[in-house]
């Protein structure tokens, strides 16, 4: 059941840096202030805004606390995930309002559109991610309880390899465990969003639709080719964020590519 249309902005894989050092060439804290700019100009009435993780690039409480302050500029609610460069514990400490019923930080949102679930693949210590007995446990129950409402997911690590070696080395690796516990509501399920590869990327997997967005700061490069020990390529394509819209008909999902001062004009 879907009830009036859901405005979301998702943000992933800022790589904030504990005194705003640059980093690939370009000041993550600078670019995510772009970003919210961009979004107070055109976005200001989103429902809230999504950040699916990777949010400090060393897990620092410096980042986190700079993370903080700037999401404060925001006029909607933000939600966040870790990925594979976050502490909890570190993330905890500035954001104590996150879950904390466990190890892990999952979270239940319910919108007019229906309810997003809010997924920790966080392995600590490692780039993949994971998705142990415990988290499974915890998703089983929350589709279960969700009844006829439509299902959204959100993670840091995608399910399934995307033809970038580099990245589906770092992919999830209970990727079956998963699709396992989610299989029986897929058709409740309407789309699940990711970040990790820092790419505007969309598709599905087992006929559910998926979207990933560009990083602020950087992004990986479309190489579908090249395998080299855990180095990914990156490049310095178009930063960006994605802004989503969900109605009772569809899921859109739109890249906003981030500029440095250029200008629009009508066609």
């Amino acid at each position: 059941s879907v009830g009036q249309r859901v405005k979301i902005v998702q943000l992933s894989d800022l790589h904030l840096t504990a005194g705003g050092e640059a980093l690939f060439g370009s000041s993550p804290r600078e670019r995510l202030d772009l970003a919210i700019d961009s979004i107070l100009q055109s976005h200001a009435d989103a429902d809230f805004c999504l950040l699916t993780g990777d949010l400090a690039d060393a897990g620092s409480d410096a980042a986190y606390a700079a993370l903080d302050q700037t999401l404060k500029r925001l006029p909607m609610p933000a939600h966040l995930l870790p990925g594979n460069h976050d502490s909890r514990t570190a993330l905890r400490r500035q954001f104590p309002q996150l879950p904390a019923d466990s190890d892990f930080m999952q979270a239940v949102i319910d919108t007019p559109a229906g309810r997003f679930l809010l997924l920790d693949t966080v392995e600590a210590g490692a780039p993949w991610g994971s998705y142990c007995a415990e988290r499974q446990e915890w998703l089983a129950r929350q589709l279960a309880a969700a009844g006829d409402l439509s299902l959204y997911i959100a993670m840091h690590h995608p399910p399934l390899a995307l033809g970038i070696p580099s990245m589906d080395q770092f992919a999830l690796r209970d990727a079956e465990a998963f699709w396992a516990v989610i299989a029986p509501h897929r058709a409740r399920i309407r789309h699940l969003f990711f970040g990790h590869l820092h790419r505007p990327i969309g598709g599905s997997w087992r006929g559910i639709p998926f979207s990933c967005t560009a990083s602020p700061n950087h992004q990986v490069a479309l190489d579908l080719a090249t395998l080299r020990g855990d180095e990914v390529p990156g490049c310095r394509e178009p930063a960006g964020y994605a802004v989503i819209l969900i109605d009772a008909d569809k899921v859109v999902v739109h890249h906003q590519q981030l500029f440095n001062g250029e200008t629009s004009f009508w066609l």
